[in-house]
C-alpha cells in the first residue's frame, strides 16, 4: 500500500509540473464485485474498493498507462450443520474470501466536451485469501482453517465513462472483468482450484492531472 501512494504520489508531481508533456489522472471508487465463471458457490457478491493512476507521455493524448489496485471483501456464506448424534444441536460453518489485486495496462480514451468515454486492458496479478470457521451452538469458533492463495497471473479489461461536473472533478462510471486461472479456495472443506472470472462494477470520482 506504501509503494502504491509513494507511486500515486510521484505521477502528482510529474503530471503536474507538465515539463515534458506529462498528463494523467487519479481515481477511485467504490462498487461490487460479482464471481463469474467457474467459482465456487461459496463466494458470493463482493464490497470492493478501488484505485488508480494514469499517465500519459511523447504526446499521445489518447493512449495512457495504467496502474490500478482493487480490495474485494466478499460476503460470508453461512451454513447450518448438523452432526449425528447431535440432531438438535447446530453448528454453524463460515466461509470468508477476500481478493487483493493489481493490475497494469493501457487506457484509450477521447475527451469529449464534457465527458469522456475510455476503455483498455491489461495483466493483473491476483492474490486470494480462502478460510472457513467451525462454531458451535453458543457461538464459540471450534476449528478452523485459513488457506493462502499462492499469487496468480491473468488478464483484465476495464471501460467505463467520466462525466465532467466541475472542471478539474469528474464522476467516474467503471467496469472491469478479470480472467484468472486456478485460483485455490475452499469447497465443502476441500481446497479446490477453480478457473475464476470476476465482474466489478464501480462509481467514484477521477482527478485529471498535467496537461488536458
Amino acid at each position: 500500500m506504501k509503494r502504491l501512494l509513494f507511486i500515486l504520489f510521484l505521477l502528482f508531481v510529474l503530471s503536474a509540473s507538465g515539463s515534458a508533456g506529462i498528463f494523467g489522472s487519479l481515481g477511485g471508487g467504490l462498487g461490487a464485485t460479482m464471481p463469474q465463471g467457474e467459482f465456487n458457490e461459496y463466494t458470493k457478491t463482493g464490497f470492493s474498493i478501488m484505485g488508480y493512476g494514469s499517465i500519459g507521455v511523447l504526446k499521445m493524448p489518447y493512449m495512457q498507462l495504467r496502474l490500478g489496485l482493487q480490495g474485494v471483501f466478499f460476503e460470508r456464506d453461512n451454513r447450518n450443520v448438523v452432526f449425528e448424534g447431535d440432531p438438535e444441536d447446530i453448528f454453524t460453518e463460515t466461509y470468508t474470501n477476500d481478493l487483493l489485486k493489481g493490475t497494469l495496462g493501457l487506457e484509450f480514451s477521447k475527451r469529449l466536451a464534457a465527458i469522456q468515454p475510455y476503455g483498455g486492458g491489461g495483466v493483473g496479478i491476483y492474490y486470494f485469501e480462502s478460510k472457513t470457521e467451525l462454531k458451535d451452538p453458543a457461538g464459540e469458533v471450534i476449528a478452523s482453517n485459513k488457506l493462502d492463495s499462492k499469487t496468480k497471473f491473468g488478464w483484465n479489461l476495464n471501460g467505463g465513462i467520466r462525466i465532467f461536473m466541475f472542471p478539474r472533478v469528474a464522476f467516474d462510471f467503471n467496469i472491469q472483468y478479470d480472467i484468472v486461472q486456478d485460483l485455490e479456495q475452499y469447497s465443502e472443506e476441500e481446497v479446490v482450484s477453480f478457473n475464476s472470472e470476476f465482474l466489478s462494477l464501480f462509481a467514484g470520482v477521477s482527478i485529471p492531472l498535467g496537461l488536458f
